[in-house]
């Protein structure tokens, strides 16, 4: 995609979402979302609070994931590394697909390049089959509770199935080492070095320019190749050379689900609405399902109050308190985005003194 086909798309996707965003907002009325967020009071501080906890896990996650030899950054600065890459996915429309590789880059002084590109690769995949086991996990309690149209129960069914043909594919993919990725590179490098045409006549110099270009393109993808390779090695052995390691951020990532299904219950309680763990659970694991579905709407505008609107009115409370928990949420995730928004700035700042 070109890029200024993606930057169109990027402010399509936002314009879309910020438009239904006024809507929800006109719908539940600006004066009972005001009343909601006056009940939640001091509250707010306590959401603050309990969310530095889960990035203080996320951030140990990572850290574990980190090869011991290689593992030359404090952990202070890996957290606040993690929270400027989250800014990056929270505010693009590109999510993970730079969010992600931005955090390996931020810390290639520390470690090299590969080594923490791996690591957050490796991190990023347990993370996310964490998320899978939840959103499984969910759907049952979702159906049994919850009146859901047979379109969306449907269009949930096939979302589950392609999670699952991803994960068995993955699965597939690393217990058989199949190197996708460099594999692909390496092919595309040989249909490169294919493409050469000899020079003949007057046309001498122009093909041989355009020769060198291609000599040099297929250089270039042979040598990305390598290093893929090199990631996908690492990923594919870290199982069976850490399987501690593995457990351990497992374990970790379950942790940081589990503490936002407690702060969604306390902001329930906080609101006075009924906060169980189970109601806690189906809206976090929602949360989760719209994360990853539109994960390329900026601050995921519209779409997050929305589902989260229909998902309470379902559970017998008012779509007003479903726009006002996700409002409150978002607030709670603007802290952290600015927050790495300054870490970023302080980082550019750095190097320019450098």
């Amino acid at each position: 995609m070109k890029k200024s086909a993606f930057q169109l798309f990027q402010l399509a996707s936002f314009l879309a979402g910020l438009s239904l965003f006024v809507y929800v907002l006109r719908q539940t009325g600006f004066a009972t979302l005001a009343h909601h967020l006056r009940t939640l009071g001091w509250g707010f501080m306590l959401i603050i609070a309990l969310s530095a906890v889960r990035n203080f896990v996320r951030a140990g996650s990572w850290y574990v994931t980190i090869e011991p030899e290689e593992r030359k950054v404090n952990f202070w600065r890996l957290m606040n590394v993690m929270l400027a890459g989250e800014a990056i996915k929270y505010l693009t429309a590109t999510g993970p697909l730079l969010g992600e590789p931005a955090k390996a880059a931020m810390i290639r002084r520390q470690i090299p390049l590969l080594q923490g590109f791996s690591s957050v690769l490796i991190e990023n995949l347990i993370y996310y089959l964490t998320v899978f086991i939840f959103m499984f996990a969910s759907l049952p309690a979702l159906v049994r509770l919850v009146e859901v149209p047979g379109n969306i129960k449907l269009a949930g069914y096939i979302l589950m199935g392609l999670i699952g043909v991803a994960v068995a594919l993955t699965s597939f993919a690393i217990s058989h080492r199949s190197f996708v990725l460099a594999r692909a590179l390496e092919q595309l490098s040989k249909l490169v070095a294919r493409s050469r045409v000899e020079p003949e006549g007057d046309q001498t110099a122009e093909l041989w320019s355009g020769t060198d270009r291609a000599t040099t393109k297929r250089r270039r993808i042979a040598s990305i190749a390598i290093q893929i390779r090199i990631v996908e090695e690492n990923l594919y052995t870290f199982y069976e050379r850490r399987r501690g390691a593995f457990y351990l951020i497992f374990t970790l990532n379950m942790i940081a689900h589990l503490i936002n299904v407690v702060e969604v219950c306390l902001i329930l309680v906080l609101l006075g609405l009924p906060g169980s763990l189970l109601i806690g659970f189906l809206i976090e694991a929602v949360t989760k399902v719209i994360n990853l579905v539109f994960f390329f709407v900026p601050t995921r505008a519209g779409v997050y109050e929305s589902g989260n609107a229909l998902l309470l009115q379902a559970l017998g409370m008012s779509a007003a308190a479903g726009v006002a928990l996700a409002i409150i949420r978002k607030l709670r995730a603007f802290v952290w985005v600015g927050y790495g928004l300054v870490v970023i700035g302080v980082m550019t700042l750095g190097k320019k003194e450098d």
